[in-house]
């Protein structure tokens, strides 16, 4: 039975990652795990970089809580 829209390499790719045993997190194919864990991040900027970016976002109109979800403001505070 063939599943509309799904690319043979994608139904081969599943098929071969049922085969497998599990991961640490549960599944079986490393491309459905997260490179990374969701939450504040510095996207590698510098201190300087990160407070500019911060003040460039509340200038928008970003809320505190977005900003707080989206980058470690704690770090960015001068």
């Amino acid at each position: 039975m063939t599943i509309p829209g799904i690319s043979p390499a994608l139904r081969e790719r599943r098929g071969t990652a049922g085969r497998l045993p599990p991961l640490a997190c549960g599944h079986r194919d490393p491309l459905l795990c997260l490179a990374a864990r969701p939450g504040p991040s510095t996207y590698g900027l510098t201190r300087a970089q990160l407070a500019s970016e911060v003040a460039r976002c509340r200038g928008r109109g970003r809320s505190e809580a977005d900003l707080a979800a989206r980058f470690n403001v704690r770090q960015a505070a001068p």
